[in-house]
């Protein structure tokens, strides 16, 4: 079956978008993993690693968060783990979803209170039928802020086995959370501009 036109609404666009109910939200289980150490082999404190590190060394075995990914907007390679060390924001989504769209103004609202640089915002497009071109119109559009990129199958089936099926529903308006030292959060539901910019550390 050929699949629908970009301008178009896909298959799952037919069915009503429902809004699911804010989860409990998913935390990465802790690590048993001794602490790193210095060269004299002493174990350093979790307040002498640099941030950037810790939520490096998170990331760093997630399929998810190493996939090649590419900016639609400047052509920019880059892996969310990269961007780890700030906190981090990390959105699936469909350019049909209504849902979504409202959740990446809301976003934009937030980002619009903060510094530059002060926090990462990553938005994935998981419709197979929507190309990098689709994307950047639709951000360009509508002036949202964030770096928008289109998963790939593999990175979308990588985020269903971590974190489930809602992770790729996005009308269920998905959101991970990495923290600047690396603990990772799955929740579903809106987010409120002052909750974002809580989370930012602002």
């Amino acid at each position: 079956t050929t699949a629908p036109a970009a301008t178009e609404p896909s298959a799952a666009a037919t069915a009503p978008e429902t809004m699911a109910p804010p989860a409990a939200a998913w935390r990465a289980p802790e690590s048993n993993d001794p602490a790193p150490s210095d060269a004299a082999g002493v174990s350093a404190e979790p307040s002498a690693i640099p941030s950037a590190n810790l939520a490096s060394a998170a990331l760093a075995s997630k399929p998810w968060a190493n996939a090649p990914l590419t900016d639609v907007e400047t052509g920019e390679t880059f892996t969310i783990a990269e961007l780890a060390g700030k906190p981090l924001f990390i959105e699936t989504m469909a350019i049909w979803c209504g849902n979504c769209r409202a959740q990446q103004g809301r976003f934009t609202e937030a980002f619009a209170q903060m510094a530059p640089g002060t926090a990462e915002y990553v938005v994935l497009t998981v419709d197979p039928s929507e190309t990098a071109e689709d994307l950047a119109r639709y951000k360009s559009e509508r002036g949202f802020a964030g770096r928008y990129a289109v998963a790939g199958k593999e990175l979308a089936r990588a985020l269903d086995a971590e974190f489930g099926p809602n992770a790729i529903n996005p009308p269920s308006v998905p959101v991970i959370f990495v923290s600047p030292t690396g603990e990772v959060e799955f929740s579903t539901g809106p987010e409120a501009v002052e909750r974002i910019v809580e989370k930012a550390g602002v």
